[in-house]
C-alpha cells in the first residue's frame, strides 16, 4: 500500500528532533544553572545578576527551567505523535475500503 502524506511524516520527524533537542538543552541548562548559578550567586552584589535571589534562588530558577523545558518537550513530542496517530487512523480506514 502506498504511503500518503509524506510531508506530514516529515513534519512529525522534525518535531521529534526538535523535542529531543529541547530535552538535551534543558538538561544542560538545568545543570549549568544548578551548579553555576548557586556558585556565582555570591558575586551578585558586586556584578549584578542573581545576587538578590541568593543561592537558593539560583536553584529555584534551575528547577523552573527544568519544569518549563519538560513541558515543552512533552508538548512537542505529543504533537509529533498525534500526527502519526492521525496518519495511522487514515491508513487503517483506507485499508478497510473494499477494492473496486
Amino acid at each position: 500500500m502506498e504511503k500518503k502524506f509524506k510531508t506530514l511524516r516529515t513534519v512529525s520527524v522534525i518535531l521529534k528532533v526538535i523535542a529531543w533537542a529541547i530535552a538535551a538543552l534543558t538538561a544542560i541548562g538545568f545543570i549549568a544553572l544548578l551548579v553555576g548559578g548557586a556558585a556565582l550567586a555570591q558575586f551578585g552584589s558586586r556584578y549584578g545578576g542573581m545576587g538578590a535571589f541568593g543561592p537558593f534562588g539560583a536553584v529555584g530558577i534551575a528547577f523552573y527551567v527544568l519544569i518549563i523545558g519538560l513541558i515543552w518537550f512533552v508538548s512537542i513530542l505529543a504533537g509529533a505523535e498525534l500526527i502519526m496517530v492521525i496518519l495511522a487512523i487514515e491508513e487503517n480506514t483506507r485499508g478497510l475500503k473494499p477494492a473496486s
